[in-house]
């Protein structure tokens, strides 16, 4: 019974509307009269009746827009029950759109983690370093390659006649790279290519 009245006691219909025009007393009254089966479609959908209040609150100043309009509602008790239950399931549906991960799923989402970071840190500056041994051409074809396109689809993009000839400029142009690379580097390295 305590739990009933503290419920009563969170409703409180304002006597304006959110446009500032007096609210009609039959449906404070009829708010009144329904809070409790309101309150309890509020738990039916959402769980908690905590959100009861404000929903039935908004419906009250949407019933009050409606009776503005010159539009009759018949039935305030109804009126006033349909919209607490339409917002309620549109607010459970918001509520379920949003999902929260926890720390665990986070790093499954992320993949795994390499154990070799210095490896593949140094892999990474030496495909960069390999990228600028290339001359423009040589690194659209190479980038392209990397997207797995095939011969012929770089053929075409690049300008070549057809997919052999773009295969042996392509083979051409690692040469020259790998040829320079070798250069700077002194041997020391192999580029990445190579392995």
């Amino acid at each position: 019974m305590n739990q009933r009245k503290d419920a009563q006691e969170r409703l409180w219909i304002r006597e304006r509307d959110s446009l500032g025009n007096m609210v009609d007393h039959g449906l404070i009254e009829a708010a009144k009269r329904v809070w409790e089966r309101a309150r309890l479609v509020v738990i039916r959908y959402l769980a908690e009746d905590t959100e009861a209040p404000e929903i039935l609150e908004a419906a009250v100043d949407s019933a009050s827009r409606v009776l503005r309009n010159r539009q009759s509602i018949q039935f305030f008790e109804a009126y006033l029950l349909r919209s607490v239950a339409r917002e309620s399931v549109r607010r459970l549906r918001k509520s379920q759109r949003i999902s929260y991960v926890d720390h665990a799923d986070l790093e499954r989402l992320a993949g795994t983690v390499s154990h070799d970071l210095d490896r593949e840190l140094d892999e990474a500056k030496r495909i960069e370093v390999f990228r600028a041994c290339m001359d423009k051409h040589g690194r659209t074809m190479y980038d392209l390659r990397v997207l797995r396109y095939d011969w012929r689809s770089i053929a075409r993009l690049t300008g070549y006649s057809d997919a052999h000839s773009a295969e042996v400029q392509f083979r051409k142009k690692m040469d020259q790279a790998v040829d320079r690379f070798r250069a700077h580097y002194h041997s020391r390295l192999k580029p990445p290519c190579s392995e």
